[in-house]
């Protein structure tokens, strides 16, 4: 008796997981087309590429932390 239940139910469940993925993937489609107006809708300058700045060192960076979590405390 269950397992008829289970097979009749079994189409429906394909249903709803393709409205899922459909739906999933229409709103993947909004927002990349929401992005890409905004993208558009900013000036020039905004849209470069950035260049990073030089870091400091990671061995640095970790020693100036831990001076200051010294100096100041946890």
């Amino acid at each position: 008796m269950k397992e008829k239940k289970v097979l009749e139910l079994s189409p429906e469940s394909a249903l709803l997981k393709k409205l899922r993925d459909r739906a999933i993937s229409q709103q993947e489609t909004q927002k990349r087309k929401f992005w890409i107006e905004k993208l558009a809708a900013m000036p020039e300058s905004t849209r470069d590429y950035l260049e990073i700045k030089d870091a400091p060192e990671p061995s640095h960076l970790f020693r100036k932390v831990a001076e200051r979590l010294l100096k100041e405390g946890a």
